[in-house]
């Protein structure tokens, strides 16, 4: 609650901040972010559509999704911010969703952390920024109905570089030394065998199926970092909800 509630606020100071030009375009020079709409030709939009097609859980059965625009995004300062990380090994193209309120200051600020004055619960690893590799996952945080039917997904490059790997829940304060991520193991994950590389981001598009290297409190991936840092967003999907019942 407390987030949703920061991230309207910033969406009300960038509005009042538009001054006199309340328009669409006073609006997006306000984001700070270049948004171009990315062709269902081109192989990066292909790469995606599987994506999405191939990593709805068979839990999140109530809907499907249908992708209406892919947008390439550009936020001024986060490829300068991102570039320390760079090199840091192991980068995945990650699912993360939210309500539209939010998207705003998301656009605007970027993904951030809780603040500390957040309240603990509801963050099975600890204060960071989440992540999916199963698209429904992340779909199921645009808190959409069938009524208001339209969300919005991020792709992000995720620098995860050493993971400290847990099955079960475990708050997070600081990470082990030598570990830059966490991911919380499912027991369904993409198949790695079909993962794809874009740009030389690894792509996990393979079709859930059991991860029978050990068992898991977590039905599937997640991921987090703690460093606003090792995150650069790359993709803003509009997708529409279809709801079976």
């Amino acid at each position: 609650m407390l987030d949703s509630l920061i991230e309207l606020e910033i969406a009300y100071n960038l509005m009042k901040s538009s001054g006199s030009e309340h328009t669409v375009d006073g609006y997006y020079n306000q984001l700070n972010t270049e948004i171009d709409v990315l062709s269902p030709e081109s192989e990066e939009f292909k790469i995606i559509k599987t994506y999405v097609k191939n990593t709805h859980a068979d839990t999140h059965s109530s809907y499907s999704l249908d992708i209406k625009n892919v947008y390439t995004v550009k936020r001024q300062g986060e490829d300068a911010r991102f570039k320390p990380f760079k090199k840091l090994h192991n980068h995945k193209l990650l699912w993360h969703g939210s309500r539209t309120t939010n998207f705003a200051g998301i656009l605007a600020q970027g993904l951030r952390i809780a603040p500390p004055e957040a309240p603990v619960t509801g963050y099975m690893f600890g204060k960071g920024i989440y992540f999916a590799d199963m698209v429904s996952k992340s779909a199921n945080y645009c808190c959409t109905t069938p009524h208001n039917s339209t969300g919005l997904l991020l792709l992000c490059d995720v620098a995860l570089g050493n993971m400290y790997e847990r099955t079960q829940a475990e708050y997070v304060e600081k990470l082990p030394k030598g570990k830059h991520s966490t991911k919380g193991i499912g027991r369904t994950e993409p198949d790695p065998k079909s993962s794809k590389a874009l740009e030389g981001v690894e792509v996990p598009i393979g079709k859930g199926v059991a991860n029978d290297k050990m068992s898991s409190a977590l039905l599937y991936n997640e991921y987090i970092v703690y460093d606003v840092a090792q995150v650069n967003v790359k993709y803003l999907l509009r997708v529409d909800f279809k709801y079976k019942y």
